[in-house]
């Protein structure tokens, strides 16, 4: 009443003031401004003691594990991150952002935990993911299929990989699926964010043992 009283008032006292008066009452009845957050994933990891190439010759070049691609579905390839409401009905989140694009995330914590596996089973490689990569001669490439990328609030996170290993000078290519569901033990998407990241943690121990099971080339170029 007091601001549409205000409006009627300046109305009557002339045209500018008015106008004044007019932006006053639509100020005022706007509503609180609406904040963004934004979520990224994590490999949760932790730099073993001992590195790998701790006392490696600095002139030789490491065989490469470059994660080469990595595909998510379409629903969930957009900055809003994307949930569940059931099985034909899903929320997009208009104030719940990533961080970075979905696809980069994925790659880049897959690399991440891969270079630890192949540090941990005494494998001297280098391990990372494109494009943010000096590997230009990759020994193995690692491609990852997300077939879906599914969370329902409450309930738990899905992750369908298909994933293939080729050895690029062999022409050897390994594949595998890796279907896993995390419960979401938490409300918010901060909960729904750390169940992929544990999904993804078995799509990655998955990759990693084939991973390390593929001999390494007994010499590498010298730069």
């Amino acid at each position: 009443m007091k601001h549409a009283f205000l409006a009627v008032a300046a109305r009557a006292s002339g045209g500018k003031v008015a106008a004044l008066a007019t932006a006053l009452v639509v100020a005022g009845c706007a509503g609180p401004k609406t904040t963004e957050h934004f979520y990224a994933l994590t490999d949760g990891g932790v730099v073993l003691s001992a590195p790998a190439t701790a006392g490696a010759d600095p002139a030789r070049v490491l065989p490469g594990v470059l994660i080469s691609a990595v595909t998510v579905p379409e629903l969930v390839d957009r900055p809003q991150i994307v949930t569940r409401d059931s099985q034909n009905r899903v929320n997009v989140a208009e104030q719940n952002l990533w961080a970075e694009p979905l696809r980069s995330g994925v790659s880049r914590i897959i690399a991440s935990r891969l270079a630890r596996t192949m540090q941990g089973a005494g494998k001297l490689v280098e391990v990372a993911a494109y494009p943010q990569s000096s590997i230009t001669k990759p020994y193995v490439r690692v491609t990852i299929d997300l077939v879906r990328f599914d969370a329902i609030p409450n309930g738990e996170a899905v992750v369908d990989a298909l994933w293939s290993i080729r050895r690029v000078e062999e022409n050897d290519v390994r594949t595998g699926r890796t279907v896993v569901a995390v419960p979401i033990s938490g409300d918010g998407y901060e909960a729904i964010v750390a169940a992929w990241n544990d999904a993804l943690v078995s799509v990655e121990r998955d990759i990693g043992r084939s991973l390390v099971s593929i001999p390494l080339p007994t010499k590498s170029a010298v730069r």
